[in-house]
Parts: structure tokens; sequence; C-alpha cells
């Protein structure tokens, strides 16, 4: 998703950010990929951990956090000029892209059930939380995936607000507050017989967001930062443990609490220099996929629909047969053509606008 420089957010660039940025859509791709054919079932830990990769949307939602409220706290609390700059680098990294494939999308054939109006205004988290269901994407598309840029843009519409009127000491309140509350709304949602609602709706998201701008929050406090950093693996391990028996095993519903911890003690871990995290996060193939993570997240799913109809039956299956083997060649061929894709949006699309960033400085 939205890959925010750090160098915009009091940090030194840190490559291992953008490994673990490469991580998520890794996770993300693959679980969709996953899934072709039908051919995956439970019987198969590999593969389920695999089809669990959308736990990678929680790491995006923590990185997020993370920077944009680093970026906040360091800026000048000029107000006006502080909220339209902020506005208008958000707005020249993620409408570029995001409303050329719906203009592409809904100009080329005709709209699903469901009101496109859901996708223009970045709400269709809460259309699908309001129908308790999916969107119905238009024919021969899929723009479900979207749900995760409509949260993203709501709380970049809300933060900056509280960032900028809020002091230190109460913005780290809210941070806890919101690590508590997102769960009870969650678990509110998924026992009231909504699911769909409990995975998508904004609050039922917060935590995630809530734990990386706590994490941004004590970076800015060395001293306690030092200390969270040597309790970081302890916490990872233990989160991740249950995260990983939450997906091996028909609890997923442990992934709630546990999965802002697994990713933010790994932030904080990959943020250490010279650690074995930050070495793993630095490597060129992570960082590469988190440069171009937008564009693989908006494309990758998009056309899901003929990937898994037309490339995996009439391709892939005539290929390697229809089994396991035809599962990870389609998953490979998946990834390569989106990337490719995903490279010629950034060198055509997303780059030209984002030199224009330079005008709007804090």
């Amino acid at each position: 998703m939205d890959p925010i420089s750090d160098q915009h957010a009091g940090l030194r660039h840190t490559p291992a950010l953008d490994g673990l940025r490469g991580l998520a859509i890794v996770l993300v791709m693959w679980s969709h990929f996953v899934t072709v054919g039908g051919l995956v079932d439970d019987s198969n830990v590999g593969f389920r951990l695999l089809r669990g990769g959308f736990v990678g949307v929680d790491l995006f939602f923590v990185l997020s956090g993370f920077l944009i409220t680093g970026i906040l706290l360091d800026a000048p609390k000029t107000t006006g000029r502080y909220f339209r700059v902020f506005y208008l680098r958000r707005a020249v990294r993620i409408f570029p892209l995001y409303y050329a494939i719906l203009i592409g999308v809904f100009l080329t054939r005709p709209a699903g059930p469901d009101s496109s109006a859901w996708y223009w205004l970045f709400a269709s988290n809460l259309g699908a939380t309001l129908k308790g269901d999916w969107l119905v994407s238009p024919e021969g598309v899929s723009l479900s995936h979207f749900w995760s840029l409509a949260v993203e843009e709501q709380f970049y519409l809300v933060w900056p607000l509280i960032v900028h009127f809020a002091c230190r000491k109460w913005l780290e309140r809210i941070c806890l507050s919101l690590l508590v509350l997102a769960p009870v709304i969650h678990f509110a949602f998924h026992f009231s017989g909504n699911p769909v609602g409990a995975y998508l709706f904004t609050g039922t998201r917060l935590n995630t967001l809530a734990a990386g701008a706590l994490l941004a929050i004590v970076f800015r406090d060395q001293e306690r930062w030092q200390i969270w950093m040597k309790r970081a693996p302890k916490v990872g391990l233990v989160a991740g443990a249950i995260s990983v028996l939450g997906l091996i095993f028909p609890a997923q519903i442990s992934l709630v609490p546990f999965a802002p911890l697994l990713w933010g003690a790994l932030l904080v871990r990959a943020m250490q220099p010279l650690s074995r995290i930050n070495s793993a996060f630095s490597g060129r193939v992570l960082i590469t996929f988190g440069k171009y993570s937008y564009g693989l997240y908006l494309l990758h799913y998009l056309f899901d629909p003929w990937l898994k109809d037309v490339l995996y039956p009439k391709w892939i299956v005539g290929i390697a047969g229809n089994g396991v083997a035809s599962v990870v060649l389609f998953m490979i061929a998946a990834s390569l053509l989106t990337f490719s894709a995903a490279l010629v949006s950034w060198n055509l699309l997303e780059k030209p606008f984002l030199s224009l960033k330079r005008h709007f400085r804090y």
C-alpha cells in the first residue's frame, strides 16, 4: 500500500522499513494467489500459512501509523501550512493511480449492483460493513482489496487533527485506548453476525494504526526506545507464536489483539542498526518490492478473475497439470506479471506525480 517515505518522518532513511513493506506486499499477494484452482485445503499447513498472508495488511497499517505520526510530530505546527502540505503530499501519492484505475474500470465495463460512490469516496469498507457482505465489483475485475486504502484515507483525514491539537502525553493515551477499543469493536461485529464488518470496518483496524503511532511517539524519546528495543524480541516471539497458531488452527480471531504486537515488535527490531532483523530486511529483493508496493497492491488483485479463470486453466495447467506444482507456478507467474505492471505504473504515472512533492514542503 501507500509507501510513505521515512525521510519525512524524522528518520534517516532506513532501508529495513522498505524491506518490511516488501514483506507485507509479498504476504498479501501470495495469500490471494495461493487460492487458485481451489486446490488449497486445510490439510496443507504450508499453504494454510500462505493463505494467512492477509496479516500483511496489518503490517502495512503499523508502518503507516509509525511513519505518518512521525511526519506529523516533526512538522512545524503552523496550522494552515501543517494541514495543507500534509493533505497535498498524500493526494499526489495516492490519488493518481487509484483514480486512474477507477476511471479505467468504470468507463470500460458496466458497474456492479453496488454503488460505485463507495470507491470514489474511499469508503468501500464502510459500504461493505453496512451491507454485511463484500461489495460486488464490476464484471471481470476485482476491487474488493481497495477497502484497505479506504481505511488509510479515513485515518489520514482525522489523525492530523488529533496529532496537531493533542499534547504528547494525551496522544499516547489515545493510542493506548485505541489498542484496547479496536478489538472490542471487532468482537462486537463478529459476535453480532457481521464478520465482514469485523474485518473491514475502520474502527476494527485502529489498533494496528495506533500501534505504529505509539512507536513513533516513543521513538522520539530515545531512553524509552532503548528499553522497548530490549523487550521487543520477547514480545514478538510470544505474539508471533500465538499468531501462527491462530493461522494453523481455526482461531484466526486470536490475531486481532496480537498482530499489532507482532508487527510492532518486528518494526522496533528492524530499526536497530546492525541487528539481524535489520540486516534481513535490508536485502535488495524485499526493498525492491517495498518500493513498488503501492502499485503492486492495487494491481495484483485487480485482474484476479482473469488470472484465475484464464491464465491458470488455459496456460498454467497445460504446463504443470492441475496440482500443487501448478499453484506454485501460478503464484510465480502472477507475481511476475503484477510486478511488470507495477513497474510500468511507477514510471508512467506514480513517479511523475511524486516529483510534485518538492513543491509541498513543511
